[in-house]
């Protein structure tokens, strides 16, 4: 606006209204154009329950028909550009997802919703070059689709059933044994009430037993029918497998990587001990092994917004090549997400990390492995000893254990990452 009144002001009372009048119209129709539901401004606004079956939409709504036109723009969108994007990514190894998580972080950061996934593992099948990223793709399908089932199993379950159910449902989906036996707890069988005529008000106790035990009836053909209409239903995704084995052999992945997957998805936290997968006569897990439940709670982590920049602003001008000037300001942003964080989080292991780079490549071996030691500890501590961000540390670290001329060192931490690295 105010560059159209700059341009105006030499100009007649008369000219000048005529020109914000045709101002106001092409705004009005650039408006239209993009979607937008305010006519003098561009406000874009999507709706996400615009195509939701059990939402009920007012008659009288205006605007319905544009939120519904926007949403299959994003769509589209997505689809047409920021798919490809990531492919084209993935081919020139920006982004090297290790792992399920690392998958769906990288997925997000370009604007793109899991439920495009089946589309993306369509995508990546096609590229012969990216077949370790197809794997994890396709495993993520079937790991997210029974996630969603094993929330349904899991509904109206008792607690003194819990972990009966949990193993059986694990056995159902991982075992090789095709009949999996489950015990029943003999709570459930008993009534829960003697005196039947008597009318309680009081409020059920969660551990109270319940005569349902419809969960026993679970089978591992039955599961994996369920797990391909979920996978078709949700992720738009042809699941040819109909057993664990069928799917591994496909694959060519270990049950292990998977049994991880899924524990981290459903906050499943089970014995640490060697589990014999393929053994078709016994099975897997047991109620014994069910160590522990928690909840899994989505929520974005909050920025230090300045730390941030300051980082950025580093990252820049080490690519223009002024190492010095981008070491400073990367050491600034450590204080100043030590002073925000305190001593332990993952950006500050981050930080070091790029440190840790830049006084390798500056000649200072000896302070690239201080940092880089200080970055693997930290990422053990709030990442966790089998995280992809851990095992990258492992490599620097053999890298710059290598250059102060440390060789079984480097060598044990590389066997160590590429174990890690088979194992996720």
């Amino acid at each position: 606006k105010r560059i159209v009144e700059s341009m105006t002001d030499s100009i007649t009372s008369g000219e000048k209204k005529e020109v914000e009048d045709s101002t106001k119209q092409i705004v009005k129709k650039a408006a239209l154009a993009v979607g937008s539901l305010k006519e003098t401004e561009f406000d874009i606004r999507f709706n996400p329950d615009v195509f939701s079956p059990g939402v009920i939409h007012p008659k009288d709504n205006l605007n319905f028909k544009k939120e519904c036109q926007l949403v299959q723009d994003a769509a589209d969108f997505l689809i047409t550009v920021q798919i490809p994007a990531f492919i084209r990514d993935c081919l020139d190894h920006s982004t090297a997802p290790m792992d399920g998580a690392t998958l769906a972080d990288a997925i997000h950061n370009r604007g793109i919703n899991m439920r495009y996934l089946g589309k993306i593992t369509e995508m990546l099948g096609k590229v012969p070059q990216l077949e370790y990223v197809y794997v994890i793709a396709v495993s993520e399908v079937v790991m997210r689709s029974a996630k969603h089932l094993f929330t349904l199993f899991l509904q109206g379950m008792d607690m003194l059933s819990l972990s009966c159910s949990i193993s059986h449902f694990l056995n159902c989906l991982l075992s090789s044994c095709p009949t999996p036996s489950c015990t029943v707890p003999d709570q459930i069988h008993k009534k829960r009430s003697r005196n039947r005529s008597k009318k309680t008000t009081s409020k059920t106790s969660p551990l109270t037993p319940t005569d349902s035990v419809e969960w026993a009836n679970l089978s591992p053909k039955s599961l994996w029918a369920q797990i391909k209409t979920e996978a078709k239903s949700y992720f738009d995704w042809n699941l040819t497998a109909d057993s664990i084995d069928a799917f591994v052999e496909l694959i060519n992945l270990n049950k292990i990587t998977l049994l991880r997957s899924f524990c981290q998805k459903t906050g499943v936290q089970i014995m640490l001990r060697e589990y014999q997968f393929d053994n078709k006569t016994v099975q897997s897990f047991s109620e014994e092994d069910i160590v522990n439940m928690y909840p899994i709670v989505k929520h974005i982590n909050p920025r230090a917004t300045d730390a941030y920049n300051f980082y950025t602003t580093g990252q820049s001008k080490i690519q223009q090549g002024f190492l010095k000037d981008g070491y400073e300001l990367i050491s600034e942003a450590l204080n100043l997400l030590n002073n925000v964080y305190g001593a332990m989080h993952p950006e500050i292991a981050q930080c070091l990390r790029m440190l840790a780079r830049l006084n390798y490549i500056m000649g200072d071996h000896m302070e690239a492995m201080s940092c880089q030691q200080k970055a693997v500890l930290m990422s053990e501590r709030v990442n966790g000893i089998d995280h992809p961000y851990t095992i990258t540390e492992y490599t620097h670290l053999a890298l710059y254990c290598f250059a102060n001329t440390q060789v079984s060192t480097a060598l044990k931490l590389l066997y160590r990452a590429r174990y890690l690295a088979l194992l996720v």
